[in-house]
């Protein structure tokens, strides 16, 4: 099994997303003579991008070709480039915006099917510039900006009618942010990447381990989990269906063969009741398998790995041998959480995620009274978009806040009548030593040596020699 499937080089065959000039994303397959349409910005073929590194980024020109750039915001950011990008235009600007008059479409004298017109009489990126030009130029009050104004107009513009696109690996990060901001956060119960890092970091996630897991993501937790072991160690991932929901690995790399070294499915019944749940399949004698025919005969090997598979995975649960929990589901982790935390091996870490904070403050309450819970604490992680310009800070308005909470610890074995005591002071110390001689003295007395000596204390020598 490759490691994390994140190949360097674009190939056929392979899934990638997209990025596009507004910060749109769109997953696609490289497939060989295939043609990838972006809608607005343009259709392309494949076989034209196949061999760049992943990274790069492309205009699309005529007759469904590409051109490599050096990035996907080229000539938009830099206030000189974005003039040069448009020469039939006079940029003249105002001091300050006093004079500007918002009034929506009375200021634009260029009309919508103008600019489907237009978009219909080429293909390649110098209509998207002629329009750009046309629609600066019917502006009624572009000339009343301030050159901030009209560079930030500018970018816009370019942004929403450049034919340009980003091909980027397919990566735990990218598909999370897809998801987030382009269709249903609820998808992922409101994931953000932050908080997948804590997730991820807090269960000491690495290559070699053995986890137990519950994700109801539909596969991303499983998928960033993936990608950190890098192909070694296992995964038991615990589900309540017949079958686990995978569905965001239809648009990975890995295939089923790959998925199933890696991937140990149970459902929350074996996993409750492993000695119970054990099969009494009996396999048959390699005479009989040998003169099956070949679609029963590879019914049969695929049950008979199946049946291994649960009987090795029930013998994990049943050992008491994962090196950490993670935790991502809508079942409430107050009455599940505690009753498998002693499937984990001693100092071992765990990470349950919640979009709710009181969820997990119930649950940190009972935590904080089990002896073999150490460190239980509550995490959140928030980060947000600011937008600078000089002399002036201050946060994009329509970015989207949260992204749950994180509850972790390590678990532990307790040990009967330990007595856990903080630092003691000089005084206290003292005290303890003064303590300790008193009771030598009295032990010493009661087996009748008046001259005992505590531990610790040796008699002076005054013998001198001659």
């Amino acid at each position: 099994m490759s490691s994390v499937h994140r190949q360097e080089v674009i190939g056929y065959d392979d899934w990638a997303i997209l990025t596009l000039p507004s910060s749109a994303t769109k997953i696609i397959q490289m497939r060989r003579g295939g043609t990838i349409s972006l809608g607005k910005f343009g259709v392309f073929k494949v076989d034209n991008i196949v061999g760049y590194a992943y990274g790069q980024s492309f205009e699309v020109l005529e007759d469904k070709e590409v051109q490599p750039m050096k990035s996907i915001s080229y000539g938009m950011e830099d206030n000189s480039e974005s003039r040069e990008a448009t020469p039939g235009l006079d940029f003249q600007s105002s001091e300050d915006n006093r004079d500007l008059l918002d009034r929506g479409s009375e200021n634009q004298k260029i009309t919508a099917e103008e600019i489907e017109k237009m978009k219909k009489e080429g293909s390649g990126n110098e209509v998207a510039n002629k329009i750009i030009e046309k629609i600066i130029q019917g502006h009624g009050s572009f000339d009343k900006k301030t050159i901030y104004s009209q560079e930030k107009y500018l970018t816009r513009k370019q942004k929403k009618f450049t034919r340009r696109f980003t091909v980027n690996s397919l990566t735990t990060s990218n598909l999370l942010n897809h998801i987030r901001k382009d269709r249903d956060p609820e998808r992922i119960l409101g994931l953000s990447e932050e908080t997948l890092g804590l997730i991820m970091s807090h269960a000491n996630v690495m290559p070699g381990g053995n986890y137990l897991v519950m994700d109801e993501t539909g596969g991303l937790i499983v998928y960033s989990m993936l990608e950190r072991m890098q192909g070694n160690g296992s995964i038991t991932l615990l589900h309540e269906n017949d079958q686990p929901k995978l569905a965001l690995f239809r648009h990975t790399n890995y295939t089923e063969e790959e998925l199933s070294e890696m991937v140990k499915p149970i459902s929350l019944l074996e996993f409750i009741d492993p000695k119970g749940s054990r099969s009494s399949f009996v396999p048959l004698p390699e005479e009989v398998v040998d003169g099956m025919s070949e679609m029963r005969k590879t019914r049969y090997l695929r049950r008979v790995k199946r049946v291994r598979q649960v009987n090795a995975t029930l013998d994990m649960v049943e050992g008491n041998s994962f090196d950490g929990l993670v935790y991502v589901s809508t079942i409430n982790p107050v009455t599940f959480v505690p009753d498998i935390i002693d499937r984990l091996k001693g100092s071992r870490s765990f990470s349950i995620y919640s979009q709710y904070k009181e969820v997990l403050l119930g649950l940190n309450h009972i935590l904080l009274r089990d002896k073999r819970v150490l460190l239980p604490n509550i995490y959140e992680s928030r980060v947000r978009k600011f937008q600078t310009i000089p002399g002036k800070v201050h946060p994009l308005m329509t970015s989207i806040g949260g992204g749950g909470y994180v509850m972790s610890g390590i678990k532990v074995f307790p040990k009967e009548g330990a007595v856990a005591s903080g630092r003691r002071s000089k005084k206290r110390r003292a005290e303890e030593a003064e303590a300790a001689v008193k009771l030598q003295k009295v032990e010493g007395e009661e087996d009748g040596d008046e001259n005992a000596k505590p531990q610790g204390e040796v008699e002076e020598d005054y013998t001198t020699s001659d």
